[in-house]
């Protein structure tokens, strides 16, 4: 990962801001009176989808510049945002919710940053927490997995990689693969609860709550429609064993759950986090455990 980048406070000099500006993920009344009047006075907005954004844009009778900023244009599009932020603010804005997160506001906010112009954003709709708050899981702590991989084996090798993750899971589908990374799940996470939540804010909006296996019987005989943020219980079947029975790990048992995990493609690091965290050792212990048990 790059690091973050750095500049003298002394010289720097602020002439423009970036603004990241969360928009609609559906229902229109979402966007806030912060975001319409930063949109009506920016030089330019860079826009994930320049089709919904020009659309929004209209309906509250914004005229300002529309550029596109998407994966595949990003490079082609850095200077020219760039070179507006030398004498103006821009917004960006993604298809729905707040740009940033998986989209290429990334790269954009970390060029910004490199050369002195302030970031700013404008708090606004997600998919991610509206799921989450509604889902009825446990919202305290969780876990953001982003889109899940369109590849089978790659979309199995993410979710094992989080099969012991007491955290609740979040994860984005597409409608013509969720039967598939449903069945996937059903047979990772077993009959964990979720929820499946699907045109949010929307008309049509619906949450299905239940075991995954239920979840997964209802979309054989239903037709997947709309974009889904499928919400999955942490795992918390050890925790609970170890809490009941007080029965300290040995250092065989932390041995095999380390190597158990690293078979499932687990990074070392995170199986020695993880496996630190159930058995209530310290990390270091358990890394030179999993060590021993490599030699």
């Amino acid at each position: 990962m790059d690091s973050f980048p750095t500049f003298n406070f002394l010289t720097l000099k602020l002439v423009s801001t970036l603004y990241l500006v969360g928009t609609p993920i559906g229902n229109l009344e979402d966007i806030s009176l912060r975001a319409l009047n930063v949109l009506k006075q920016v030089a330019l907005i860079a826009a994930e989808d320049t089709r919904t954004a020009r659309q929004l844009l209209a309906h509250f009778q914004i005229h300002t510049p529309v550029i596109s900023y998407y994966e595949h244009s990003k490079v082609s599009k850095l200077d020219r945002i760039l070179a507006t932020l030398e004498t103006g603010d821009v917004a960006v804005i993604s298809e729905a919710g707040m740009p940033g997160l998986s989209d290429p506001g990334y790269e954009l906010v970390h060029a910004a940053l490199a050369l002195g112009i302030r970031v700013t954003p404008i708090p606004g709709p997600s998919a991610v927490l509206a799921a989450l708050v509604g889902s009825g899981v446990a919202a305290d702590k969780f876990y953001y997995l982003g889109f899940l991989p369109r590849e089978p084996r790659a979309r199995r090798k993410l979710l094992e990689s989080v099969a012991a993750e007491p955290l609740t899971l979040i994860a984005f589908e597409a409608p013509h693969r969720l039967r598939d990374a449903l069945e996937d799940m059903e047979k990772i996470f077993g009959t964990r609860e979720m929820c499946a939540a699907r045109e949010l804010t929307k008309m049509y909006e619906e949450f299905l709550r239940g075991p995954i296996p239920q979840i997964r019987q209802h979309f054989q005989s239903t037709e997947p429609r709309g974009e889904f943020t499928l919400i999955i219980a942490g795992q918390t079947t050890d925790r609970r064993r170890q809490t009941a029975d007080e029965t300290p790990w040995d250092e065989a048992r932390i041995r095999r759950e380390v190597r158990a995990l690293l078979q499932k493609g687990v990074p070392r690091t995170e199986a020695v986090k993880r496996v630190a965290r159930l058995s209530r050792r310290e990390r270091r212990e358990v890394y030179e455990l999993s060590l021993k048990e490599s030699r």
